[in-house]
C-alpha cells in the first residue's frame, strides 16, 4: 500500500487502541452489566439470571435490579430483585479486585416486555447505576421481550445489494445533476432503481437495502426531518410503493435504512423543543443547557440525539417503522443501533414482528463481539464489521497470516449463536472502497468476494463493487479531515462497467444461491501457509465445496478431495485436475461436488 491509502478506518467509538483501552478501564472501574444474562433470549416460563461486575470504585453493600413488565420505565419504586455476591477476581489492567454479583428475574408469560435497571448501593449510601450513559450519566435501561421468535429464514439465504439512492441511477431518461462535489445532490431516484431492477435480477440479488429515503437536508439522508413520507428529490410515496411492488414481483425483498438514534436539527420536533421550553417535544431530547447545548450524534450539532426511553419519542419511531412495513417494506437496516438502549430495540422488534411476522431487523453495531451478541432477541443480527476488518487485513493489507485469519474465522463463527445473522460486506458508504484500498487490483477484490460469498452468513454487495467502482480520493485528507462521501461516487452504466468482474460476480452469486444449505455446513481447514495460501472444505446439506485462496506471490499446488468440479476461478490460470489444484499468485477457486 502507498501513502495515498488510509491503512484502514472503521467508524465507531472503539476505532483505535487508545479508545479501546480507555473504554476498558472506565467500564472495569464501575458497575457493569453489559446485558449479560442467561438465557440470552428468554422464552416463556424461563427465569433469567443476571450477571453484574462491580469494580474498585464502587464499594457495594447491595446490588438490586428494578424491573417492570408493563412496558413502563423501571424506577427505585418498581418491583425488584436482590443480587448475591459471587466470585472475586483480580484485574491486572486496574491492579485491583473486581466482584461478580448474580440475581434472577422471575419467569414471564409470552409477549411480556421486561425492562430493568441495575443499581449498587455503596456502604455510604451512594447509588451507582450499571452502565450509565457516557454523555448524560443516565441509567441504562436493559430489556428483553419474552417470545419464541426466530430469525426469518429468508434473510439467511439472501444476497443483499446496498443502494445509495442518490448515486445509483436518475431514471426516466434524465441525466445526472450538474453537481460539483460529492456532498451535493446528484439526482438518483427511486424510479431509477425500478428501471434497473432487471440489472439487479440478472446479478442474482434477492434483497435491496436502500439508503435513507425520508425527507432530509443532506445527500445521504441520515438526518431525517420526517419518518412518514419520502424525500421529494428521490420521488414520492407512490414511487416507493411502486419499488416495493416491482421488487416483490421479481422475488426481491426491500430493507429500509432507519435511524432511531438521532434526527436533523430541522426536524419539527426538535424545532419545537428549542423554541418553547414547555413544548412536550423538549423531553424527546437531552438538553444540558437549553436551548443551545444538547446531546448529539458524536457532537455534531445538526444531529440531535433522541431519548428513545421517552415514551412519546419511542412511540413516534415505532409508528414510523410500522407505517412502512404496512406499505410494503420487508425490514430495516438500523443505523447506529448501539445508540438507543436495548430496551428500545426489544420494543422495536416486537412491534415490527407484530406487524409483519417475517420482518427483519439488522443493526449497525460497530462495537465488540460481546456487545453485538447481546442483541440476540432484540435484533435479528448485526452487520459484520469484525469480519470486514479481518478480510481487509488478510487480503488487502496483508497484515495477518492465513493461519491468523483461519483462527479468527473459526472463533468468530463459533462465538455467535445460530439464531443470529451477521451480514458481511467488503465496503460501504462510510469507509474507503475495497478496490481503492487495493489500488485497483481486481485480483484481490475477487479473492475477498470469493471468501465472503462462501461464508455462512448473508453477503452484501455495496453498489458498484461488482463492476469495479472505486473512488477519486482517500476518505482521509492531508489536513486530517475525513470525508466519507469519497466512497459515494456515481454508479457507472454501460461501457463504463468492468464486464469481466460483473460476470465473475454473477457466477459467484449463482453458485451461492444454487446451494443454500451448503455454506452453513461444517468447515475444515485444508491448508494455511505463511505464504498466504488458505483453503477450506465445506460439507453441508449433502454437498461439498472447496474454497482456495492464494494471496501469496508464488504459484502453489494443493491436494483436494476427489469428485469435485471447478465451479469458479478468479483467473484463467487456475488449473484443476483430479485431486490437485494449482493456483497462480493472487488467485482463488471454488470447487463443488
Amino acid at each position: 500500500m502507498t501513502d495515498d491509502v488510509t491503512q484502514d478506518f472503521i467508524f465507531g467509538t472503539l476505532a483505535t487502541d487508545d479508545l479501546r483501552l480507555a473504554a476498558l478501564r472506565a467500564e472495569a472501574q464501575r458497575v457493569s452489566h453489559r446485558h449479560r444474562m442467561t438465557p440470552a433470549d428468554p422464552e416463556p416460563g424461563q427465569p433469567v439470571r443476571l450477571h453484574v461486575g462491580v469494580g474498585p470504585e464502587v464499594n457495594a453493600a447491595e446490588v438490586v435490579a428494578c424491573y417492570t413488565t408493563d412496558g413502563g420505565d423501571p424506577t427505585p419504586n418498581s418491583r425488584r430483585i436482590a443480587f448475591k455476591r459471587g466470585e472475586i477476581g483480580w484485574d491486572t489492567l486496574l491492579w485491583a479486585y473486581r466482584c461478580e454479583w448474580h440475581g434472577t428475574l422471575p419467569p414471564q408469560p409470552e409477549g411480556t416486555l421486561v425492562r430493568y435497571r441495575v443499581v449498587a448501593r455503596t456502604v455510604d449510601g451512594y447509588l451507582a447505576w450499571a452502565d450509565p450513559d457516557a454523555a448524560t450519566g443516565a441509567p441504562e435501561t436493559f430489556a428483553y421481550h419474552v417470545d419464541r421468535a426466530r430469525v426469518p429464514d429468508w434473510i439467511r439465504d439472501a444476497v443483499i445489494y446496498h443502494v445509495f439512492v442518490d448515486r445509483f441511477f436518475p431514471g426516466e431518461g434524465r441525466a445526472w445533476n450538474d453537481a460539483s462535489t460529492l456532498g451535493d445532490i446528484w439526482g438518483g431516484t427511486l424510479r431509477g432503481i425500478v428501471e434497473q431492477l432487471p440489472y439487479l435480477e440478472a446479478l442474482g440479488v434477492t434483497c435491496l437495502w436502500l439508503s435513507p429515503v425520508f425527507p432530509s437536508p443532506s445527500h445521504h439522508g441520515y438526518d431525517a426531518t420526517d419518518y412518514f413520507t419520502v424525500e421529494p428529490r428521490l420521488g414520492t410515496d407512490a414511487d416507493l410503493s411502486a419499488l416495493f411492488e416491482a421488487a416483490h414481483a421479481r422475488g426481491m425483498r426491500v430493507l429500509l435504512d432507519y435511524v432511531a438514534n438521532h434526527v436533523s436539527n430541522e426536524h419539527p420536533a426538535f424545532r419545537r423543543a428549542v423554541a418553547d421550553p414547555t413544548a412536550p417535544e423538549r423531553a424527546w431530547f437531552t438538553f444540558t443547557d437549553w436551548p443551545d447545548e444538547y446531546c448529539s450524534f458524536f457532537g455534531v450539532k445538526t444531529l440531535p440525539r433522541l431519548d428513545t426511553d421517552h415514551p412519546a419519542a419511542r412511540d413516534y419511531l415505532l409508528a414510523g417503522a410500522v407505517h412502512w412495513l404496512r406499505r410494503g417494506a420487508d425490514g430495516f437496516r438500523l443505523d447506529y443501533a448501539n445508540g438507543p438502549p436495548h430496551g428500545f430495540w426489544a420494543a422495536f422488534r416486537a412491534a415490527t414482528r407484530a406487524t409483519k411476522p417475517d420482518a427483519v431487523t439488522v443493526g449497525e453495531v460497530v462495537e465488540t463481539a460481546e456487545l453485538q451478541r447481546s442483541y440476540r432477541g432484540r435484533l435479528d443480527g448485526t452487520l459484520d464489521y469484525l469480519l470486514l476488518q479481518q478480510l481487509r487485513a488478510f487480503i488487502a493489507f496483508e497484515t495477518i497470516s492465513a493461519s491468523a485469519f483461519d483462527a479468527f474465522l473459526r472463533r468468530h463463527l463459533a462465538y455467535f449463536p445460530d439464531d443470529f445473522v451477521l451480514p458481511s460486506f467488503l465496503d460501504n458508504h462510510d469507509m474507503n472502497r475495497f478496490l481503492w484500498v487495493v489500488q485497483g487490483d481486481v485480483r484481490r477484490l475477487k479473492l475477498a468476494a470469493l471468501c465472503q460469498f462462501t461464508l455462512p452468513h448473508t453477503p452484501i454487495i455495496y453498489y458498484g463493487t461488482e463492476i469495479g467502482l472505486s473512488q477519486r480520493h482517500d476518505i482521509q485528507y492531508p489536513d486530517g479531515s475525513r470525508r466519507l462521501e469519497e466512497s459515494r461516487t456515481l454508479m457507472p452504466w454501460g461501457e463504463e462497467q468492468d464486464p469481466d468482474l460483473l460476470s465473475f460476480y454473477r457466477t459467484l452469486v449463482a453458485a451461492r444461491r444454487g446451494r443454500p444449505g451448503l455454506w452453513r455446513g461444517e468447515r475444515s481447514t485444508l491448508a494455511e501457509t505463511d505464504g498466504g495460501l488458505y483453503a477450506v472444505q465445506i460439507d453441508g446439506a449433502g454437498r461439498s465445496a472447496v474454497v482456495a485462496l492464494n494471496r501469496g506471490r508464488a504459484l502453489v499446488r494443493i491436494d483436494v478431495p476427489a469428485g469435485q468440479s471447478l465451479a469458479l476461478a478468479t483467473d484463467a490460470g487456475v488449473q484443476h485436475a483430479a485431486e490437485a489444484l494449482t493456483l497462480p499468485p493472487l488467485t482463488g477457486a471454488l470447487l463443488l461436488s
